[in-house]
């Protein structure tokens, strides 16, 4: 994946861990080393993101893969998946000439991009963030612990209660977070646990995007909200430690509504969206 990908969820363990229950994972395999990301459960498919292709392929790699989805299955029904804003519409001009229809996306997502080049986190506009940091480590007594030095159990522990302290409407899929832990977050290129009184209270990890320039993915931010500032304190100290490696922006995930606006307290320089939609069989 990291010969052609380009895009955050372009990585091996996260396609091998992101099915659903019930779903397999299938990737149409391609020359050039590229390919699609699929799951598949009975009739209903699911593509997850933009084709791992040059840029000029995507279209005709994902057009492909749909006419043979619907050729050889009896699927009535692809899910398109975060795909990025300019392949959706190809595919929806696409609609308009083929045995199938796009319908109208269910949701979109924002993707907000910091620039980390030449980010010092000095100023008034970090002013709030910076002390929220400081009064984090201050009034807690915190250790960063290695994946080896913390029990799958504890972890799994903090994702169930991390989930529970979420509003209703976000979006969250646990499975996926539970196979990370179970699997010691293997392919992961950083992953900062923040332990108190011997158990994690965060998860912060991530791998840098194929293709991308020095771009990192920050995929999973786990806390337990019953310590004041952990999102803050944790984001912080992320963009710290990623600054030290080298990296030069981070690629903060796909969002909305409320968790939307915890990020953009972060003052991205830029975002592009992705949207979620489905095609049907005529």
């Amino acid at each position: 994946m990291a010969a052609r990908g380009r895009l955050a969820q372009h990585q091996y363990s996260l396609f091998f861990n992101y099915n659903r229950k019930g779903e397999e994972p299938v990737f149409f395999d391609w020359s050039k080393k590229q390919g699609v990301m699929a799951y598949q459960k009975n009739n209903v498919w699911r593509v997850l993101t933009d084709p791992i292709a040059f840029p000029e392929d995507k279209k005709r790699l994902l057009l492909e893969v749909i006419d043979w989805i619907f050729k050889n299955s009896q699927a009535k029904k692809i899910i398109l998946e975060d795909i990025t804003e300019l392949l959706k519409k190809e595919i929806f001009s696409a609609a308009k000439q083929n045995t199938w229809r796009a319908i109208k996306p269910s949701y979109s997502l924002v993707w907000p991009i910091i620039d980390l080049a030449n980010w010092t986190g000095q100023g008034g506009d970090w002013k709030r963030i910076r002390n929220a940091y400081h009064n984090f480590f201050r009034n807690n007594q915190v250790e960063f612990k290695e994946v080896k030095e913390v029990k799958t159990a504890d972890l799994k522990k903090l994702i169930l209660k991390w989930k529970a302290q979420r509003r209703d409407n976000d979006r969250v899929h646990l499975a996926p977070y539970l196979k990370f832990a179970a699997n010691n977050f293997q392919d992961f290129d950083m992953v900062r646990f923040m332990v108190a009184h011997g158990k994690p209270i965060s998860i912060a990890a991530g791998w840098a995007i194929p293709n991308s320039g020095g771009m990192y993915y920050s995929c999973i931010g786990i806390y337990d909200y019953g310590y004041k500032n952990i999102g803050e304190a944790a984001y912080w100290d992320e963009m710290l430690e990623l600054k030290r490696l080298g990296y030069k922006k981070i690629d903060l995930g796909g969002s909305e509504g409320g968790l939307l606006a915890f990020k953009m307290k972060f003052h991205p320089t830029l975002s592009y969206k992705t949207v979620t939609f489905s095609i049907l069989k005529k």
